[in-house]
């Protein structure tokens, strides 16, 4: 038996280093394929810490470990918390070269038609400044990604100064502008009052490019920061859905994806009032580091939250506090533009830490898999794909 053991080790190192013969991989393929009843649990538990889930780059293999290792985890469940380390402690993991991706014989490729619809993928580069500014007369500008916002006048300029286009900002307050950012993307615009709203990957902005002498309104669709300026006499309405957040001068987060069922606004400092913008009786005050939960039918709760959580973005952050590794994806889906497919259960397992939004996917990924939990990226049919393959 501990022969056998050995002899095992020693393929899976071999193939772990991409050193492994032809004549060598279908041995370990059959050595492991194999039903011996003499080969217990705690040695195919043994044998599958010996190779690492992220580095099967073969079909073959990686349907042998998810069946060699459904065999042997536990079905007991209980609450499964991954600790990531903080910044601080993971740096030194971006220093992990990426992996060689070792080819195999012929016996191993995928055919010709699944390699042109299925190849893996060594990176992916993170979000960067991206936008749309639609216009008053329908047109789409595609904003400079050398630039991280514009400014609302007389003339749409960037921040720098330069004029967006040939074109002059209206004076018609029923007139409205649209600003977009793609996943991967992020943007800011200064409106008309001086007040600053950044834009968070895949969201909306609706705005009038000036606001009239009663009100200030806008609209979100995903994500957004606001920084807004006090003006006693006309107070500023963001409406996301149908809720409404009164301000007159504060700063807050609010998160209005489509694919969401809720809308949540944070307040950082200030006041701020949300209601339901037909139910007078739907409505709360939130202090600086509560949030609001407002769900599809009207219901309005309000916590104690975690300011950080919800605005790190804004700071260039992946920032999680116990968070649920299927949110924690659905962030890094929306950064870099990644499908997001699960091969298990991952409803009980949560992420620490924080992590640097410019990293490219894979230095991301290198550190989140400090928390034993397994990634293949690969592209399938232009559409790059991240699977998750098992929390141990």
């Amino acid at each position: 038996m501990d022969h056998y053991k050995s002899n095992i080790r020693a393929l899976l190192r071999r193939y772990k280093d991409g050193k492994c013969s032809r004549e060598e991989l279908e041995r370990l393929y059959d050595e492991l394929s194999n039903n011996n009843d003499d080969v217990d649990k705690a040695i195919w538990e043994s044998l599958l810490q010996e190779v690492e889930t992220a580095k099967l780059s073969d079909q073959k293999f990686d349907d042998l470990y998810q069946k060699i290792s459904s065999k042997t985890i536990t079905s007991k469940k209980r609450p499964v918390k991954r600790l990531l380390p903080f910044w601080a402690a993971a740096a030194a993991i971006l220093t992990i070269g990426l992996f060689a991706i070792y080819r195999y014989s012929d016996n191993f490729h995928k055919t010709t038609t699944e390699a042109g619809r299925y190849t893996e993928l060594i990176d992916v580069a993170p979000g960067t400044n991206k936008a749309v500014l639609k216009t008053v007369d329908g047109s789409l500008v595609v904003l400079n990604e050398a630039q991280d916002g514009i400014i609302m006048g007389e003339e749409i300029t960037y921040t720098n100064g330069v004029k967006v286009a040939e074109f002059a900002s209206s004076d018609d307050v029923k007139e409205q502008y649209e600003l977009s950012t793609p996943n991967g993307g992020t943007y800011r615009v200064t409106l008309d009052d001086g007040s600053i709203v950044w834009l968070n990957a895949a969201s909306k902005l609706i705005y009038p490019s000036k606001f009239s002498e009663h009100e200030r309104k806008v609209i979100i669709e995903g994500e957004a920061y606001f920084e807004i300026q006090k003006d006693a006499k006309r107070p500023f309405r963001v409406a996301s859905g149908d809720q409404t957040v009164e301000v007159l001068g504060t700063t807050f987060n609010i998160s209005a994806y489509p694919e969401d069922d809720f809308v949540r606004t944070i307040l950082v400092e200030g006041k701020v009032r949300v209601n339901h913008k037909d139910k007078s009786s739907s409505t709360v005050y939130l202090r600086p580091g509560q949030q609001s939960i407002f769900k599809n039918g009207g219901k309005i709760s309000v916590t104690e939250g975690n300011i950080m959580e919800q605005v790190a973005w804004r700071e260039g952050l992946f920032y999680f506090d116990e968070t649920a590794l299927t949110d924690a994806m659905l962030q890094i889906s929306r950064w870099y533009d990644i499908e997001i497919r699960y091969k298990a259960d991952f409803s009980q397992t949560y992420f620490y830490g924080q992590i640097p939004r410019s990293k490219s996917l894979k230095n991301v990924l290198n550190i989140l898999e400090e928390g034993n939990v397994r990634f293949r990226l690969t592209k399938e049919n232009a559409k790059n794909v991240l699977t998750v393959l098992s929390a141990q």
